[in-house]
């Protein structure tokens, strides 16, 4: 059959067109990256957090085989009400202020199962592995967004199947809670409203005083010194806990004097006991290309992709657009 050159170039123009549209709605709509991964700040606490840091750097580690400068697990304090007239939670007023230690770090959604799982390994029956500290500054909590009304709460309950002697009960945290030592019961707390506060350096990479807990170099020094690079953890400004935050990072209140009272590249035991508490302030790396930014005092979600790549993409799409549909608009 013979197509008149008028039907014909309709055809074209309609097909051009529907092509054309087509690469429009791509172009404005968002792009999936296959590699960008939701981040959720999640805090765990479970007695000492010397050991649950260690426990939560091995899981990135084996889990997400994170490398050196990518772990984000890092001590600190949360579950209390108030902080001291300097807006901090440090070492010698965390306890008194209602706070208990954790481990804070930041997990992907689809891999909350696998940490939580790490989370309940820690308990032995009703008990956490540390029965040797006591008191609400060791009390069982979990932190997220949301709190008791998240849904990943569903995914922590689910993943005690297999690694506890008995269900453990979740219930709300309201700050200053009590000891949960002796209770199958873990606080749960929203961390929008009792956030996480990260512990002075010379707390985190520890040793501790659990079998096998003179833990190697490698995560007492070198570990350790990836973390601070990658400005994960700063300077408190906290007693004995006031130094230069490495280059390249910043801390919203800090100080450029340096403390001899502690090395931050080592596994010392200032303040003595398993305990201790850190600042609230913010860290951030400088540069304006970083794709990592996050604040330690707020429990909102985060995600690693700066939305470059999608942008990029929906700019080259709409161009397409342009170059397929403009033309058929002079057709008759």
């Amino acid at each position: 059959a013979v197509v008149a050159p008028s039907l014909a170039a309709a055809m074209a123009a309609a097909g051009a067109a529907a092509l054309a549209t087509a690469f429009f709605l791509l172009a404005w709509c968002p792009v999936a990256d296959a590699s960008e991964d939701e981040l959720v700040p999640i805090y765990f606490g479970c007695g000492c957090f010397w050991h649950v840091q260690h426990e939560f750097i091995l899981a990135e580690q084996t889990v997400l085989e994170r490398a050196a400068s990518e772990l984000t697990a890092v001590s600190g304090y949360a579950g209390g009400t108030r902080l001291n007239p300097d807006g901090k939670a440090c070492y010698y007023d965390y306890g008194g202020n209602g706070h208990t230690e954790v481990v804070e770090l930041l997990i992907p959604r689809d891999s909350v199962a696998s940490f939580a799982a790490v989370f309940w390994s820690l308990f032995v029956g009703k008990n956490r592995i540390d029965t040797m500290d006591i008191g609400p500054s060791y009390r069982a909590a979990v932190g997220l967004p949301g709190g008791i009304s998240s849904p990943l709460l569903a995914v922590v309950n689910s993943s005690q199947e297999g690694h506890v002697a008995q269900p453990f009960q979740l219930l709300e945290g309201h700050g200053m809670d009590r000891d949960t030592l002796g209770e199958a019961l873990v606080w749960v707390y929203d961390s929008d409203h009792f956030p996480f506060h990260q512990a002075e350096l010379y707390h985190q990479f520890h040793d501790d005083f659990m079998p096998g807990g003179n833990y190697p170099d490698h995560y007492n020094k070198v570990l350790k010194k990836a973390v601070l690079e990658a400005c994960r953890m700063l300077p408190t400004n906290c007693p004995a806990d006031v130094a230069q935050p490495p280059d390249g990072c910043s801390v919203e209140g800090g100080s450029s004097q340096t403390s001899s009272d502690d090395d931050p590249d080592t596994g010392g035991t200032l303040g003595g006991g398993s305990g201790g508490s850190g600042g609230s302030g913010t860290w951030r790396v400088n540069e304006d290309t970083s794709q990592d930014q996050r604040s330690t005092s707020s429990g909102n979600e985060v995600s690693t992709s700066s939305g470059a790549g999608s942008f990029k993409l929906s700019s080259v799409l709409f161009e397409l657009w342009i170059w397929l549909f403009v033309p058929t608009l002079g057709l008759s």
